[in-house]
């Protein structure tokens, strides 16, 4: 599934869907990681929000967990929507630590 795909079930006249996330983190103790997955499902409308969960790439021995919920859907003038999020991973490698994360869903 590319990043710009959605998928749409219709459910008593409102539409459940997830979207496309992926991005890379910052470069903490000399390395990034990469993360790509989706968000679970949410109805649409005004002021829906998705959670998330997915690790990282493995990179310099070890990956991370991201999670979170989505900000608010921002809709475009063709009616479509995508959503920011932003979160820290958690603590983990060899020298334990962090990598901060910010990006935006597939519309």
């Amino acid at each position: 599934m590319s990043h710009n795909q959605n998928f749409f079930i219709k459910c008593d006249h409102k539409h459940i869907h997830f979207h496309c996330i992926r991005g890379i983190t910052s470069c903490d103790l000399a390395h990034r990681h990469l993360f790509e997955g989706r968000t679970d499902f949410a109805f649409s409308g005004e002021g829906h929000v998705h959670y998330y969960s997915l690790y990282t790439s493995f990179n310099n021995g070890h990956s991370h967990l991201i999670f979170g919920y989505t900000g608010p859907a921002i809709f475009l003038p063709n009616g479509r929507h995508y959503h920011l999020f932003n979160g820290r991973t958690t603590c983990d490698g060899q020298v334990p630590h962090t990598h901060d994360y910010v990006g935006a869903t597939s519309t």
